[in-house]
């Protein structure tokens, strides 16, 4: 389901050349990567702070939704504030972890208040894990609309 919603669903993700790079199961982790595209790149060839803050906000949105049914409860980003620690050019790649005791715990807010926030840090690293950027960011899990539903199918 994550491959579909960020390589063929989610038109942002697909325009900044995103992909699944890795899921880990055990470790509960996400990892995207964003392509070496030159559309993600600023007036000085280097990768531009907002494609950068784009793949760290998906990154946790998607380590989140894996455990939950987006028909059902939708991921929605509230808070970002992004350091920019080292401009690049180039692939990068953002892991995100959302282990199975934070989702049960999520599930438990969600189900008793109707929503659940769920805040997480995030790193963006470049080519020999140069660190690029650290972000902090908070998601609010929500019941997912009606006219929403559609996209994700019956």
């Amino acid at each position: 389901m994550l491959v579909r919603v960020v390589e063929q669903a989610c038109p942002f993700a697909h325009h900044a050349s995103m992909r699944v790079a890795e899921l880990d199961e055990d470790k509960g982790s996400v990892t995207l990567a964003m392509g070496d595209d030159p559309a993600n790149l600023n007036a000085f060839g280097l990768v531009h702070a907002g494609a950068i803050c784009g793949l760290a906000e998906t990154a946790g949105g998607m380590a989140i939704m894996r455990h939950f049914d987006p028909r059902e409860t939708l991921v929605l980003n509230t808070v970002f504030n992004i350091r920019y620690v080292h401009p690049l050019r180039g692939e990068l790649r953002c892991t995100a972890r959302v282990v199975e005791e934070e989702a049960r715990a999520l599930r438990e807010d969600f189900e008793r208040e109707g929503r659940a926030d769920k805040a997480m840090d995030l790193k963006v690293f470049g080519s020999s894990r140069v660190l690029v950027a650290q972000a902090q960011a908070t998601y609010r899990l929500i019941r997912t609309p009606e006219e929403y539903r559609r996209y994700f199918g019956a």
